[in-house]
């Protein structure tokens, strides 16, 4: 059974215009993100609708793909013909410092259970991030199944709370019907793509990890990210 990783990326950003090229210490976020993701020794793509992304990227298979897509997920359904895996692995573009060991831990997870079509990885929450709607929570059933994500703190007045990590593995053929799925009035409200699969009661099985995973999502990310490659040096 083929696995691929899978990076989306788009060059507009809300919070943090041209993020994907901004540059941590001599290198770009997602050049960073790519080169994690070759240490697996996995197949690696990049998704984009950006000449200039697929340019400046060295050492990866790109896919120019300027199909209108909300989310990154969309992005990737729109190049699934290109992609020879059975399973995908989508991992964030904003992720500069992503473990390759947690990449590996998602491929083995899926390979141990086959039969899920969507897992994604969570970890203990960090209380000091509960009120930041840039960190995604999840509550979790007792089998792991994932019940809700949200930007606000939940559950209500939890000790522990679950955060999502962004990596996603699906089966690619689960994704080919993608786009049956209705949208989500949760999905928009949220602004969560995760959510589509709730509300059309597609199950998300999830897994927990004890690594962490830090997005670039703001200016003070970015600077927080410099600051953390030049005290390695």
């Amino acid at each position: 059974m083929k696995t691929a990783l899978v990076i989306p990326v788009r060059l507009d950003s809300s919070r943090l215009p041209r993020k994907a090229l901004k540059h941590i210490d001599g290198k770009t976020v997602i050049q960073r993100v790519a080169d994690r993701c070759l240490e697996t020794h996995i197949p690696t793509y990049v998704v984009t609708d950006s000449l200039e992304i697929r340019d400046q990227l060295k050492g990866v298979e790109v896919i120019f793909q300027d199909k209108k897509a909300e989310s990154g997920t969309e992005r990737i359904v729109n190049a699934l013909d290109q992609i020879d895996a059975d399973n995908i692995i989508n991992v964030q573009g904003d992720q500069p410092f992503i473990s390759p060991k947690a990449i590996l831990e998602m491929y083995e997870f899926m390979m141990k259970h086959p039969l899920y079509n969507v897992v994604t990885p969570v970890a203990k929450h960090n209380p000091t991030k509960n009120t930041d709607p840039s960190k995604c929570k999840v509550v979790l059933s007792t089998s792991g199944r994932a019940i809700y994500f949200s930007r606000s703190p939940i559950p209500y007045n939890a000790i522990d709370m679950w955060g999502h990590l962004g990596i996603y593995g699906y089966k690619k053929s689960f994704l080919k019907d993608y786009y049956k799925l209705k949208v989500s009035p949760l999905e928009k409200v949220e602004k969560l793509e995760q959510l589509r699969f709730i509300d059309n009661d597609v199950p998300i099985q999830t897994y927990k990890t004890e690594h962490s995973i830090f997005s670039i999502d703001t200016p003070l990310d970015l600077q927080n990210a410099i600051k953390h490659v030049r005290e390695l040096v």
